[in-house]
């Protein structure tokens, strides 16, 4: 892993280091040059073993969030870049037929001539970085081995020119590393790769048949390989696909054209881990020679190892964010931590500062401590961060190992920047406590009783008026010339605390100043999509904007809550005189919150960012469930048949009635078929892309294209998201689809990315586009006049009827045939029966319903990976209750003394600290419940994620984490709680 955010490792580990060594510096001078200081201050380490070990949990979280997000995108990178190498072998670049010289559809190579072929051999070996330029001809087929009777619909077959294997031999090797001459391969043999191999059940010397125009051809296994390009595998991302390798003559032979070719694999000096800059700079210095041979080069090493660094980077950046939450209620419980420890401690930094010690020395003393601390939290935090990473590279692999296997690998920079980063934010967290907790009255604190108010005006607080209104207002300007939302939301929520400083200034109370400001906030943040942009304007954001929203979103909800206390305790009192019994309890529960708002605000802070992300985590995810499969996602049909070039069905219906005339094959009741539609692409892969652009644009883009039957037409339940002008209803839009030349419907940008850019506002101009025939150069004009709804999520790319393209293109190889079957229909058997019956043409046979459904596993599963992440936040929250009630007995031992000498029992000791440990955990939890749902509220209801459904909350999760939470952090308050109840009056009165 290589970036972060688009800023170098190397830089960020460089600066994190220097950091720390500015960190550890202080303390080592501090220990060296006044070693009393140093010493007050690390003797509580060992004193009290129980709280040093619960300190250290929650402060080692930062730093294995952070170790765990590193680990994890240095296992990406590795896996991913690892795999692309291994399947790249020393094909460095493909020469490939193409309009845009730059290309990047390498799944579907198209037809290339012998002269083409030729032109790029002759002109890439007049380079001497080029150590290989080798044809070769790619074809799809459908394989069966008839001794297990099993089979895979497509399988790539490639076919390699056996007089120019030079540079590319050691590609071809058996499993165990034995080379493979294809000069020498015996007629009428394949190899085959390890994925063609696991899914045949069929091994060197093993016989299988592949069909070619409905004829089988016999095959024998002469070697097995791993997966490669050279044996089939053309995509290192998507899966590990089952195919096969032979010599260009004999693949040729069962095409039955000595001519075809698909492309040129071209291999660079270096070897398989070479200089991938190096193809860059070979690719410009042949463009003007290829790309008016209408050839392209696809860089296929180079691309596929970016994308492994891309995945790695992005997968990083996110764990990153998510853990921010976590990050911050611990940098809060830091914070909480020292204050707590300071109140404990305060008569005795009175007398220390009454003798003589100054305030700097005892800043020097608690930055001491806490250095210690975050020293032990970080070794923790890197151990535990390594053992995260293997578990979450497991998950990983679990939910994707199908498509990319994730092997779990930590760098010693990942390693070194996560204990860097923990140690330091521990450290200026500390710092700023102890500047802070420093300020004393020397005879309030000796006497241990409150400080004394001072009422008079202070100038700083204009200073920090200024520095918040100067910083808000540049924030804000800056978001607003750039389009960014974080910036923009940042500055629009930190100017009005310059304005409320102002205006406490000159005397506004408190209380509705800072209310009406964190209402401000949260009126902001919340305000529904639509409504924004009509005030404020479009934005752009990532999902940085996660975590700025909730944490200004928490921020504005705690103000709130903070500056109301006194209301919400006198609820608590209240409720609480109707047990008469436990009244002194109720009493005594609320005052400690209501004189130290503070502390009580830090609290209500950890709890609401912890519940708020899961919350909004789990609704989001019930949500896009329901979004991506729901009644109309399939628009109508049951089954997607996806017929091969090379095997071609004319007429499915027919197809499957003629298998009932063939002995020992199945008689599909085809009157179980309520409708059957055709949808054809010029692509020899059906999904394939297809020249096109907008009418005036200069250079054009790629997009899948359809032409569709009047059948798929009147069988499938279309409805628009918008419709152009002169089109007043869905039907109209339909009818035209079906009846008039030159017309298409695309689908909606919510579904899936297009290069058209389309998502136009109802009654839009029909919008003009130019689509290309890659072979002849031919162009076809077509009108879009419909985009369809997002909740037919299955359908993607532009629909047009067949009659548009048939003049421009005559041949349209790519064939998707969909089926509806009637009411009552046993689904899975006819599926079944489809798929078996249609084997040998290699179509590839889905249930779509049942497909959709794993995409969505995926990315539930994927989500719930997300909520276990951020879930590590709970640790530092329940470790921030425990923390704060063994602080509080401590704290309060005199007082509890008193209490007990006064008469109070043991059991209302222990309930007051209960109560008072539940107002602040259940008001963090209403608050981050409540925030939560309302922030995934506005987000599905936005224009880029709004489908129409009804908003969902899945209670049981939602009550579970809620319940959960509060169960746990009660039950780490009922142990100090106990511990307090037990204390004698007269130890408790004579504790110093």
């Amino acid at each position: 892993m290589d970036e972060i955010f688009g800023v170098s490792m190397t830089t960020i580990t460089t600066v994190l280091v220097g950091l720390l060594g500015i960190a550890l510096l202080f303390v080592a001078l501090v220990a060296i040059r006044k070693p009393v200081v140093f010493k007050l201050g690390v003797r509580n380490i060992p004193r009290r073993k129980a709280q040093t070990v619960l300190i250290v949990i929650g402060l080692m979280l930062s730093t294995l969030i952070v170790a765990a997000a590193l680990g994890l995108g240095d296992s990406f990178a590795y896996s991913l870049s690892t795999n692309s190498y291994a399947t790249a072998g020393h094909v460095d670049a493909v020469a490939v037929v193409t309009t845009d010289y730059d290309t990047d559809n390498y799944l579907d190579f198209g037809r290339m001539r012998p002269e083409q072929a030729d032109a790029v051999v002759s002109g890439m070996g007049t380079d001497d970085r080029v150590d290989g330029a080798l044809p070769f001809l790619r074809v799809e087929v459908p394989a069966v081995n008839e001794a297990t009777q099993l089979g895979e619909p497509v399988i790539r077959l490639v076919g390699l020119d056996t007089d120019r294997l030079a540079g590319f031999e050691d590609d071809l090797r058996t499993e165990s590393g034995d080379p493979i001459d294809l000069v020498a391969l015996p007629a009428g043999s394949v190899v085959i790769n390890d994925k063609l191999a696991e899914e045949l059940d069929v091994q060197e010397g093993g016989i299988i048949t592949v069909y070619y125009n409905e004829q089988p051809i016999p095959l024998s296994v002469f070697a097995v390989t791993p997966s490669t390009f050279l044996n089939g595998q053309a995509d290192v991302i998507a899966y590990l696909e089952a195919g096969g390798v032979m010599s260009l003559a004999a693949l040729r032979g069962i095409v039955g054209d000595d001519q075809a070719l698909t492309g040129v694999a071209i291999s660079l000096n270096g070897g398989v881990r070479n200089d991938l800059d190096m193809s860059q700079d070979v690719a410009d210095a042949f463009e003007p020679t290829l790309s008016a041979q209408g050839i392209g080069l696809l860089l296929f090493k180079k691309v596929n190892v970016d994308i492994s660094v891309l995945v790695a980077n992005v997968f990083t950046s996110l764990f990153l964010v998510l853990g921010l939450f976590s990050i911050g209620v611990g940098i809060l419980l830091i914070v909480l931590i020292f204050t707590m420890l300071a109140a404990e401690r305060r008569p005795e930094m009175g007398m220390a500062r009454a003798v003589g010690q100054s305030r700097r020395q005892l800043i020097q003393q608690f930055v001491s401590e806490g250095t210690s601390y975050a020293l032990l939290a970080g070794v923790v935090g890197v151990l535990l961060g390594i053992v995260a990473t293997f578990i979450i590279s497991a998950v990983v692999n679990n939910l994707f190992g199908e498509f990319f296997p994730v092997q779990a690998e930590v760098s010693p920079r990942s390693l070194l920047a996560a204990f860097s980063l923990g140690v330091v934010i521990t450290f200026l967290s500390v710092v700023a406590s102890s500047i802070k907790i420093s300020r004393m009255n020397v005879v309030a604190a000796i006497r241990d009783i409150p400080e004394v108010s001072n009422p008079k005006r202070r100038p700083r607080t204009l200073v920090y008026a200024g520095i918040l209104l100067l910083i808000g207002g540049a924030l804000t300007l800056q978001g607003t010339n750039s389009e960014s939302m974080a910036l923009f939301g940042i500055g629009m929520s930190i100017w009005p605390f310059g304005v409320a400083l102002v205006l406490r200034f000159f005397g506004v109370p408190s209380r509705p100043v800072f209310s009406v400001v964190s209402l401000w906030i949260l009126f902001f943040w919340l305000l529904p999509d639509e409504q924004f942009t009509s005030i404020f304007g479009d934005f752009d954001g990532d999902f940085e904007l996660f975590f700025v929203s909730g944490i200004f979103l928490v921020i504005g909800a705690t103000v709130l809550i903070v500056q109301n206390l006194a209301v919400l305790l006198g609820g608590v009192s209240l409720l609480g005189s109707l047990f008469k019994s436990r009244l002194p309890a109720v009493r005594l529960a609320v005052a400690y919150p209501g004189r130290s708002t503070g502390r009580t605000g830090m609290a209500i802070a950890m709890f609401s960012l912890v519940i708020f992300s899961l919350i909004m985590i789990a609704t989001l995810n019930a949500n896009f469930s329901k979004i991506f499969i729901n009644d109309d996602a399939t628009a109508g049909w049951d089954v997607q048949v996806d017929a091969s070039a090379s095997n071609p069905i004319d007429d499915l219906t027919a197809t499957l009635q003629q298998q009932c005339d063939t002995p020992g094959q199945q008689c599909i009741d085809t009157s179980q078929f309520a409708a059957v539609g055709r949808q054809q692409s010029p692509a020899d892969n059906a999904f394939g892309d297809t020249p096109m652009r907008l009418q005036g644009d200069p250079g054009f883009g790629a997009e899948v294209l359809w032409g569709v039957d009047a059948a798929f037409i009147d069988g499938s339940t279309l409805f628009f998201q918008s419709r152009a002008a002169g089109y007043g209803s869905d039907a109209a839009v339909i009818d035209a689809l079906k009846h008039e030349p030159g017309v298409a419907v695309v689908n909606s940008p919510d579904n899936n990315d297009s290069i058209l850019g389309i998502d136009p506002a109802d009654g839009f101009a029909p919008i003009s586009v130019e689509v290309q025939n890659p072979e002849t150069r031919e162009t076809v004009q077509i009108k879009i006049i419909g985009v369809i709804d997002p909740k037919l999520s299955t359908l993607y790319g532009l629909y047009t009827n067949q009659a548009t393209l048939a003049q421009t293109f005559p041949n349209l190889p790519g064939t998707v045939w969909t089926v509806k079957y009637v009411d009552g229909a046993d689904d899975k058997r006819l599926t079944d029966q489809i798929e078996s019956t249609l084997l040998r043409y290699g179509a590839q046979t889905t249930a779509i319903r049942e497909q959709l459904e794993e995409q969505q596993g995926f990315f539930t599963g994927f989500l719930y990976l997300v909520q276990g992440f951020m879930g590590l936040g709970l640790i530092v929250g329940v470790a921030a209750i425990g923390v704060i009630s063994f602080r509080s007995v401590v704290e309060r031992r005199q007082q509890i003394g008193v209490l007990r000498a006064l008469g109070f029992q043991k059991n209302l000791v222990s309930l007051s600290f209960m109560i008072e440990s539940a107002f602040v955990v259940g008001v963090g939890a209403i608050s981050g419940l409540v925030l939560g749902l309302a922030l995934a509220y506005n987000l599905l209801q936005s224009d880029n994620v709004s489908s129409g459904e009804s908003f969902v909350i899945p209670w049981v999760l939602v009550l579970s984490i809620f319940f959960g939470t509060i169960a746990v952090a009660l039950l780490m308050t009922w142990i100090p709680s106990r511990q307090a109840a037990s204390i004698a009056p007269a130890e408790a009165l004579r504790y110093e």
